[in-house]
């Protein structure tokens, strides 16, 4: 990661759960990320990158079964791989669904929306991010946001911290900046919550993103009725999803998941009324680019967090992702429509 993109000196959170695979927990920086490479016997190459994480043996024994496969053993939506509809199941999976549809649609001479439905959008907006910071830091990364074109924030917190002060810092420097507070469900239970809550009735347009424990749906369901301010859930699988929905807990939803998985999900959301973005992990270039088809056919109308190719010291691309007032262009070239960058592949290479 870039200097002074995630917390401010002397903050120690880590902000993701251990390794799925190995179990390792660690900064979200320190874990390895990949890429993979699809290479079709007519020469051309899909991309894909799965999330972070100890995943080298567990990608190479399912890039296995994908060898030798021909065009008509590789359905769009279902390929010959283990995975479910959860994120441990899911997490290898998505990453060669990613690189396929990006070798598919190079084949097709089609963008990889047109794989997933077709495009309900021509540019996804995204929201400037941010760690737990101090006031004054928070105000400076803000200015820095405003430069870039950003309309809006997501910030990191937890119960304790100064939120107050902080939503006030940003309105300070970007007064008409929507603001998300992501405690990734730190605020512990509706009381916290509430409390949270009253400290910033001087302010609108401020959204709570998994604000207390998700299995907990009777309490988003409360502070529902509680709070002025909206809230989102953030889930990763339709099993999740269902019960959230048919409950009515939330009135925004953001979503990870593979691309075909996702787009249906979305799509489940938006028919019954609740907006959605795209859930990303500070990724690189390739699987943020996959994330804008995704949510370009998903249609997603509330800013998305794909920033990392944004807040990294490189995103792996020769080119970047085009960005514009606040959101990233809906490229229209054949695949994800990117080229791996060898030279800065070669720079950040690490031993496995």
């Amino acid at each position: 990661m870039k200097p002074d993109t995630v917390h401010s000196a002397g903050v120690d959170d880590k902000l993701c759960a251990p390794d799925p695979v190995s179990g390792r927990s660690a900064n979200f920086w320190d874990f390895p990320k990949w890429i993979i490479e699809l290479v079709a016997d007519n020469g051309l190459i899909g991309l894909g990158e799965p999330r972070r994480g100890d995943l080298g043996d567990a990608l190479r024994q399912q890039a296995d079964l994908l060898i030798g496969k021909s065009l008509i053993e590789l359905p769009v939506g279902n390929l010959p791989l283990p995975h479910g509809e959860d994120y441990e199941s899911y997490i290898i999976y998505e990453a060669f669904e990613m690189a396929w549809y990006d070798l598919l649609g190079q084949h097709l001479g089609v963008p990889v929306w047109h794989l997933l439905g077709g495009k309900r959008v021509d540019k996804v907006l995204i929201d400037y991010w941010m760690g737990r910071c101090t006031p004054e830091a928070t105000a400076e990364r803000t200015k820095i946001a405003v430069e870039s074109g950003f309309h809006g924030v997501k910030m990191k917190c937890a119960l304790g911290d100064p939120i107050a002060e902080r939503v006030r810092a940003v309105r300070e420097v970007a007064p008409s900046f929507s603001v998300v507070l992501d405690p990734n469900e730190r605020f512990e239970n509706p009381e916290g919550a509430i409390q949270v809550s009253k400290s910033l009735e001087e302010f609108d347009d401020v959204l709570f993103e998994s604000p207390v424990p998700q299995d907990r749906i009777d309490w988003y369901v409360q502070l529902r009725g509680e709070i002025p301010q909206k809230i989102a859930l953030h889930l990763t699988s339709i099993h999740q999803l269902l019960p959230a929905l048919k409950a009515d807990a939330a009135h925004a939803y953001n979503l990870l998941g593979p691309l075909k998985p996702f787009v249906d999900w979305a799509t489940l959301c938006r028919q019954a009324g609740c907006p959605t973005w795209r859930g990303t992990g500070m990724d690189l270039g390739v699987r943020d680019m996959s994330s804008v088809h995704a949510a370009a056919a998903a249609g997603c109308t509330l800013p998305s967090d794909i920033i990392g190719h944004l807040l990294r010291e490189d995103d792996l691309l020769e080119e970047p992702i085009q960005f514009e007032d606040g959101a990233l262009v809906v490229p229209d070239l054949p695949g994800l429509g990117i080229k791996l960058d060898r030279e800065a592949l070669e720079r950040y290479r690490v031993p496995d």
